[in-house]
């Protein structure tokens, strides 16, 4: 009889510390979450005075900072999700969020969509981009290569090679032409206040399409990390 206790004992502890293996591992990645915001999203944030541009990857993070680029990769948090790489750190839980860099807290960070757009743009090398509302357009340059317009929600794109690249006296042209499309873009240095983000941009845009005048606001697209 005391064999049986003993064997029933053994058993039920290995059943116990079976499940309790069970449950270590089921419980050890939930403080390692997979970020939850799109992967391959550029963003931009601003940390009350601070601001930089991100883009996610698969268990990474790439950060354009003012004074450098690099690459975080995430790793175990207690709360939130963090990235990590030597002296600089991304921390974020729902919609609050912290930069550290070199020691240096960077708190209350916070999105900032109307600005990724243009930070998106700038990373698949458009040089110059316009926008403009009643109806909502938007324009991207590739000097030397190509203008594109979109309208309609973006469900229309007018593509057409840059033939036309000068400058008048108080405008930059750029023009291009297809057997079904005639593209005029002036460009002037006139600030302009965006009707939809609010913001003053450096140059007034107005594009003729086919005949018909849209009239925005742009601005050069430069590349900070190469200047």
């Amino acid at each position: 009889m005391k064999l049986f206790y003993t064997v029933f004992i053994v058993l039920s502890l290995v059943a116990c510390g079976g499940d309790a293996s069970r449950h270590s591992a089921s419980a050890e990645p939930l403080d390692f979450k997979p970020d939850e915001r799109p992967i391959a999203t550029t963003l931009v944030f601003t940390c009350n005075d601070y601001e930089f541009v991100a883009r996610l990857g698969p268990g990474e993070m790439a950060l354009w900072l003012p004074e450098r680029y690099v690459i975080l990769s995430q790793v175990r948090s207690a709360s939130g999700t963090l990235y990590r790489e030597g002296e600089v750190s991304f921390w974020s839980k729902g919609d609050e969020g912290m930069l550290t860099v070199d020691g240096e807290d960077h708190k209350n960070c916070h999105l900032l969509p109307h600005r990724a757009v243009w930070e998106e743009a700038r990373r698949r090398g458009v040089d110059f981009r316009g926008v403009g509302s009643d109806p909502d357009w938007s324009l991207e340059i590739r000097k030397g290569r190509q203008l594109l317009f979109m309208s309609d929600n973006d469900t229309q794109r007018i593509l057409v090679p840059e033939e036309v690249n000068h400058t008048e006296p108080e405008a930059q042209i750029y023009a291009g032409t297809t057997a079904a499309q005639d593209l005029r873009v002036e460009i002037l240095d006139l600030p302009c206040v965006d009707a939809t983000s609010e913001s003053t941009l450096p140059n007034t845009v107005v594009v003729t399409l086919n005949g018909r005048g849209y009239r925005g606001c742009g601005q050069n697209l430069h590349y900070p990390w190469i200047d």
